[in-house]
């Protein structure tokens, strides 16, 4: 599997890694279940971050809805509210791009960016579609003044059809949000962070169809590789992935307590 980065066109074994990913149940603990939604956690040496697995059924949403909800980055604009920008860099392959996006922060925590591979295989009408990105070094987007820079070790998406109708969505996340944050943030990702996130994607895929027939409908470039507008990469400008220097940019957060925070999300 790729390592923190290593840019490289992604292969059939790649794939079938991020697969067995998401379904494999070895070695997580259960640490959320309600509804259709369960949330697991795994502890690795990467990070003092877990691992975070996601289980939802979408019983009125199709594969390719949320397939295109996923990638879809105009839509996203409208009903992300944390996203606070993003940027196609350059493509790799027609299946594999770099890009950079921003997330806004709850106050007094700084906003956090980062800089990732993405990757991407839909198999077909009614059949899995698979994504997945890790971070990378880019020479034109190097961390920012007012934000701290994260790292993605992998975050992998599996969306399997259940009827022409229905999909689950399997999401599974290892991200280090870079600074030093408090225990307490640490804890609050499977209870709080991950069914929120679930939770708004759901909304906005019932929502989907109908505004994408109002814009740019026969725009989908994850689809159709040929309407990329971002250049083809230049391998120069690929660099090494230092963690001990972002590390020694990062801002201690440690102190804050859940009372300091002002989260105007109300999704």
């Amino acid at each position: 599997m790729f390592k923190l980065g290593e840019v490289v066109i992604p292969t059939d074994q790649d794939y079938e890694y991020i697969r067995k990913l998401c379904e494999d149940n070895q070695g997580w603990k259960i640490d959320y279940e309600k509804n259709n939604l369960k949330v697991w956690t795994k502890q690795n040496d990467l990070s003092q971050f877990n691992m975070i697995r996601a289980r939802a059924e979408f019983n009125d949403v199709s594969a390719k809805v949320l397939y295109d909800v996923i990638q879809d980055g105009e839509y996203r604009e409208t009903w992300d509210s944390k996203l606070d920008s993003a940027i196609d860099i350059c493509y790799i392959s027609p299946n594999s791009d770099i890009g950079y996006f921003a997330i806004k922060s709850p106050k007094p925590f700084k906003n956090r960016d980062f800089v990732t591979q993405r990757c991407w295989l839909d198999l077909g009408e009614n059949k899995d579609k698979i994504l997945f990105n890790h971070s990378v070094n880019h020479a034109k987007f190097p961390p920012k003044k007012g934000y701290v820079r994260g790292l993605s070790y992998i975050t992998a998406t599996l969306i399997k059809p259940t009827s022409p109708n229905s999909c689950i969505l399997y999401y599974v996340t290892q991200s280090d949000p870079g600074g030093s944050f408090p225990v307490w943030v640490v804890n609050s990702t499977t209870r709080i962070i991950a069914p929120k996130f679930v939770k708004k994607i759901y909304k906005a895929c019932l929502k989907y169809e109908k505004w994408k027939a109002k814009h740019n409908p026969s725009y989908m470039p994850w689809v159709n590789p040929e309407q990329f507008k971002m250049p083809r990469i230049d391998w120069n400008d690929i660099q090494t992935l230092d963690k001990a220097q972002l590390a020694s940019n990062s801002v201690d957060e440690s102190q804050i307590s859940e009372n300091q925070i002002q989260d105007n999300d109300e999704d």
